[in-house]
């Protein structure tokens, strides 16, 4: 019997004789609420805090476990340096959502040097100029996957997570950690290790907004203590560089909710320039979150839930069971790196993704498709900084759902699919009253928008089994059309930038576009391949394939290796990064200046 950890929990500061095995499980719960004192109320009155440890195990009771079991030792945290080993240019940086809000990535570009995550390294690459590129160090942290950077000048974020191993009455068990590292990283060559921040539960997501860091980490409130042979209550916990902070009740925020189980939501920020700044955090009690929107004055999670409902049929004496799905939003304001949960509020439905979310003078739009026995619908919301819904247009494309969405200033363009792909156009410019200004029918979906400029919208998507590339004139907002488009013809055709973003890139002043592409030929055979596809895109040629550029020679042996991930450029080179390689390509001509291994 294997049991494998797939969740952490913090490990408190204890002498070093009282060590104990704790197996951490969340519990599907049914929301029952006792009339409960909370104290240092917010301005949302839908928002309260508890007042002890007793009042969230009131909040808590009634669930009953539901058996994912996670193992962990509950010993001091440990903060070990990790031994690193080993004019202005035009460059391309990650591909974000909202100017002035970075997003985290595996593949970071200063215009000089690339910051690459692969397994449990990190490499620093000297890339430019390309003549003189090569790896210059190296950080690893042994037992980890580090997952996403943030480079802010001499500063080198690491997000990940970690592992280590155990027996425990003889079975083999994996304890897991997540950790915030930042480097100094002066010396390229030799990066040194500046702050350290170990976390208790799972990083969901984060951003970065000047020298602040926002971490978003959940965690299941109830663990099972071994000795005792008894769930108890475990709450939220953190260490800053060897300072632990426990997070104490009547600083933990809950709100009146049905949920089907909860978990404790951590935002953490970290300065990542000036050490001597403390951490600062924001904790409440809320259902899973997996989806983030974050503008600079507002972070926004989403919670994400269905329960069953009666329904009226004909007479009040005749009824059946329905499921009411809905989205709760949380908003926290940021401001000089203090987090503080200030408003929360509900829409209909579901969220596909942080693009189905803005923020817009002043008002927070959000994209939904929500499900019911009889189908689905898609509506757009309009809420104010309370969360509060002023404005809706619902019933958008009944019996499809939202494959994308992308928000533009005032309006709002939208992808639902079922058969054919219905490309809207939306008005927002009255937040009270929005409108479909116009739509197209086209065959296939596209699953990602980018802005090519005011009057032209790129959708990466497919059609069938294949990729396709579509540019839509939205200058006639009543009549889009599609104005260009290229489908590859392949048996199979897929991208990585169809489900994240971080792996498109294009500039419309140097009119590229290029994404990574993995496609099969041949029904006998499986014959699969694997590259960066690049393209001039322009509104008068619309998309041309100028060459595809891949790392392998024999697909079948080195696919995981060796498929290109981001695709990147400083001046007159282009990058191409796959977790074992890099490399620079001539940005006109393609052919290739020299290959980097990653080893």
């Amino acid at each position: 019997m294997v049991i494998t950890l797939c969740q952490v929990n913090v490990m408190r500061q204890l002498s070093s004789y009282k060590k104990a095995i704790i197996v951490s499980v969340p519990l599907v719960l049914i929301a029952f609420v006792a009339a409960a004192y909370a104290i240092n109320q917010p301005p949302d009155p839908n928002l309260k805090r508890f007042s002890s440890m007793d009042e969230i195990e009131a909040y808590l009771k009634g669930g009953s476990p539901s058996w994912w079991p996670v193992f962990y030792f509950n010993r001091d945290f440990a903060f070990q340096a990790t031994t690193a080993e080993g004019g202005l240019k035009d460059y391309s940086t990650t591909n974000i959502q909202v100017a002035g809000v970075d997003e985290a990535d595996i593949v970071k570009s200063d215009g000089e040097y690339l910051y690459i995550a692969s397994g449990d390294t990190v490499y620093i690459v000297k890339a430019y100029p390309p003549e003189d590129a090569r790896v210059v160090s190296k950080i690893v942290i042994n037992n980890s996957y580090s997952q996403d950077l943030y480079i802010n000048g001499n500063r080198l974020v690491v997000i990940g997570s970690g592992y280590s191993a155990f027996a425990y009455k003889g079975y083999p068990v994996s304890v897991a950690n997540s950790f915030v590292r930042v480097y100094d990283i002066t010396n390229r060559s030799s990066p040194e290790l500046a702050r350290e921040l170990v976390l208790n539960g799972t990083i969901s997501g984060s951003r970065m907004i000047g020298d602040y860091v926002y971490i978003v980490s959940q965690e299941y409130p109830y663990v099972y203590d071994f000795e005792s042979q008894d769930y108890r209550i475990e709450l939220p916990a953190y260490a800053c560089d060897g300072t632990t902070k426990e997070i104490k009740p009547e600083e933990i925020y809950y709100i009146e909710s049905q949920e089907s189980y909860y978990w404790f939501m951590t935002v953490i920020s970290l300065n990542v320039v000036d050490d001597s700044i403390p951490p600062s955090d924001e904790t409440f009690l809320a259902g899973v979150s997996s989806t983030m929107y974050v503008s600079p004055e507002n972070m926004y999670l989403v919670a994400h839930r269905s329960y069953p409902v009666r329904i009226m049929i004909i007479s009040p004496s005749t009824s059946a069971e329905d499921w009411k799905e809905e989205t709760l939003v949380y908003r926290l304001g940021l401001k000089d790196g203090k987090v503080a949960l200030e408003a929360s509020g509900t829409v209909p439905g579901g969220i596909l993704n942080q693009y189905s979310m803005d923020e817009h003078n002043g008002y927070f739009r959000v994209a939904t498709t929500e499900w019911t026995s009889n189908g689905s619908k898609n509506a757009i919301y309009v809420l104010n900084m309370k969360m509060e819904i002023v404005g809706s247009i619902e019933g958008i494309a009944p019996g499809e759902r939202i494959y994308s969405a992308r928000f533009m200033g005032d309006r709002c363009y939208l992808v639902t699919f079922r058969q054919v792909d219905p490309f809207f156009v939306i008005d927002l410019s009255n937040p009270f009253n929005p409108s479909v200004l116009g739509y197209l029918k086209i065959p296939g979906y596209s699953s990602y928008l980018h802005p090519l400029d005011e009057d032209h919208i790129i959708g990466l998507g497919k059609e069938g089994n294949n990729l396709k590339l579509s540019l839509f004139n939205v200058e006639d907002v009543s009549a889009p059309k599609e104005v260009a488009k290229f489908g590859l013809n392949y048996t199979y055709s897929d991208s990585e930038a169809l489900y994240d973003p971080k792996a498109f890139l294009f500039n419309a002043g140097r009119q590229i576009l290029a994404i990574p592409v993995g496609w099969t030929e041949g029904y006998g055979a499986w014959m699969y391949s694997q590259g960066a596809f690049v393209f001039n895109v322009s509104v008068e040629e619309g998309f041309v394939l100028r060459g595809i550029i891949v790392h392998h020679s024999d697909m079948a042996q080195s696919y995981w290796s060796l498929a290109v991930r981001r695709i990147l450029y400083i001046e007159e080179a282009l990058y191409t990064v796959s977790n074992d390689q890099v490399r620079i390509s001539n940005f006109g001509t393609l052919d290739l200046i020299k290959a980097i291994p990653l080893q």
